[in-house]
């Protein structure tokens, strides 16, 4: 007997699934039966790695070839149902007894219609009304309950469909093997399609002066089969990034040959080799630093084991998880730039969480108030500064201030022009805030420019957050109390030269 004749099918099933951005690794098991020497796999996603394709089993199993062959789904009936077949059986059901019964007062009607062709008795005419009236109103709740039904049963079947097109594939796996004993067979492979995106919600609690954060993921799949029942994975690493970064290259230092003597055409063509040697070394240079950028991003990973057991149907749809939450001690202030904007706006500065946190949509709470919606991104500093929408109760004003400008220097061969700003901001609320007041101040690029500042009252020592020319002042506003903080600058530079300001 041959050996594809003895060989029996296995009802495998998608035990885990690990999901990374763009791909996911999948692991199935069978149950193998004693005696067995081939076994058939069906129903798998053809879209796997084969190069991917691993196969252990329990110690009375011993593997021998694997065969992959990949079929028409129409081939294959246990490929082609869907979970959706019973509920689209039933509704058909009960569409066909409706259309019976609609069938069955057609028929009526028409008796009814015949028994009127002669002249009747008056107590049969009226007898003959009251049945046709109400065969034409049952025949009115038919046709509005089959319409019912036909709504309910157009998106299932379009669902299954797409979920399982007529024209797909489905690879079917042949595993030579001798089983001493029942025993239990796992394989491991690589598809592409299945990805996640990671979400965040944060929410302030600025009376406990704490930030609430919740991790979210939204996962998709598209690989032709349903993860139905799985313990999910989510990383946020690469099974298909660099391993290696770049290797070093050598630096030589030798003296420049001296230059030819050459005709004027030839001198003006020479050049060209050179340009096209340093055109190279870009390129190369460049293809090296994004080589880099992928082995940095895929150099460390975070993972979340999903609990339960979850279903992820493969299509369009999007399934959401939450991957827990944590609270944050924070340091709550509000902040203003009142040359660009008199408004002020809730910050929460929290420390630098540990793990990797990729960038994505955070939305933003104060309290039960939802205030927006922005993009998560770590960056690179140890605090991070989250804001929380606008603080209606905290008033910021621009006040006038007259600005002049003069000659100075010997017969007027000097501009100077002194530029003034003031700023009052009120606290209106019942209890104190802490208040940052950030400013702009003119950085002179070039020794021939001169920037004298002088402001009221001291601001805050050195650069904010390293940015070069921008002060901030920091004060706690008790309640209803005002506060005025003011700027003057003296820029100097010779009359004629030209003078650009970039803000």
């Amino acid at each position: 007997m041959p050996l594809a004749a003895s060989a029996a099918d296995l009802a495998s099933r998608i035990a885990r699934v690990t999901v990374y951005p763009g791909t996911a690794v999948v692991e199935r098991t069978a149950r193998v039966p004693a005696g067995a020497r081939e076994v058939v796999l069906n129903c798998l996603s053809p879209q796997f790695d084969m190069a991917s394709l691993r196969f252990e089993a329990d110690a009375p199993i011993r593997l021998g070839p694997v065969t992959a062959t990949t079929r028409p789904r129409s081939e294959l009936p246990a490929c082609s149902t869907s979970p959706l077949d019973g509920r689209i059986t039933a509704l058909e059901d009960r569409l066909a007894a409706l259309t019976a019964e609609h069938a069955s007062q057609e028929l009526v009607l028409g008796l009814l219609k015949g028994a009127t062709a002669t002249p009747p008795l008056a107590a049969t005419l009226t007898l003959v009304q009251r049945t046709s009236q109400d065969a034409y109103q049952q025949q009115h709740r038919l046709q509005r309950e089959r319409e019912k039904l036909e709504r309910e049963l157009a998106p299932l079947k379009a669902e299954r469909d797409r979920q399982q097109p007529g024209g797909g594939e489905v690879r079917q796996l042949r595993v030579q093997l001798q089983a001493g004993a029942e025993g239990e067979l796992r394989l491991q492979y690589q598809t592409t399609g299945p990805t996640w995106a990671p979400a965040y919600r944060a929410t302030l609690d600025p009376a406990a002066a704490t930030v609430e954060m919740e991790r979210q993921a939204q996962v998709s799949q598209n690989t032709g089969e349903d993860w139905a029942g799985v313990a999910l994975r989510l990383s946020t690493g690469s099974p298909q990034s660099a391993t290696s970064g770049s290797a070093p290259r050598r630096w030589e230092i030798s003296p420049r040959p001296p230059m030819p003597v050459a005709p004027v055409a030839m001198a003006m063509a020479a050049p060209a080799p050179a340009l096209m040697a340093r055109k190279g070394s870009a390129m190369e240079s460049a293809e090296s630093m994004d080589f880099a950028v992928q082995v940095r991003q895929g150099e460390f990973a975070t993972e979340f084991e999903v609990p339960g057991q979850v279903d992820v149907a493969q299509g369009g749809q999007r399934v959401a998880f939450s991957l827990g939450t944590q609270r944050w001690p924070a340091r709550v202030k509000v902040q203003t730039v009142p040359q660009a904007d008199p408004s002020a706006w809730l910050i929460a500065e929290v420390a630098r969480p540990d793990g990797v946190w990729p960038d994505g949509s955070l939305q933003l709470l104060r309290g039960t108030q939802v205030v927006g919606r922005t993009t998560w991104r770590l960056g690179e500093r140890e605090t991070l500064a989250l804001s929380f929408g606008r603080d209606e109760q905290v008033r910021v004003q621009n006040l006038p201030v007259t600005q002049q400008t003069a000659s100075a220097g010997f017969i007027g061969t000097r501009t100077e022009r002194r530029v003034g700003r003031l700023y009052e901001v009120e606290n209106r609320r019942r209890t104190a805030v802490t208040l940052e007041v950030l400013e702009s101040t003119p950085v002179s690029t070039d020794e021939k420019i001169t920037v004298t500042r002088q402001f009221t009252p001291a601001p805050q020592p050195g650069d904010w957050q390293d940015q070069p020319g921008v002060v901030a002042w920091t004060q706690t506003l008790a309640p209803g109390q005002k506060a005025r903080f003011g700027a003057e600058y003296l820029i100097g530079h010779a009359k004629d030269l030209p003078v650009i300001e970039r803000r």
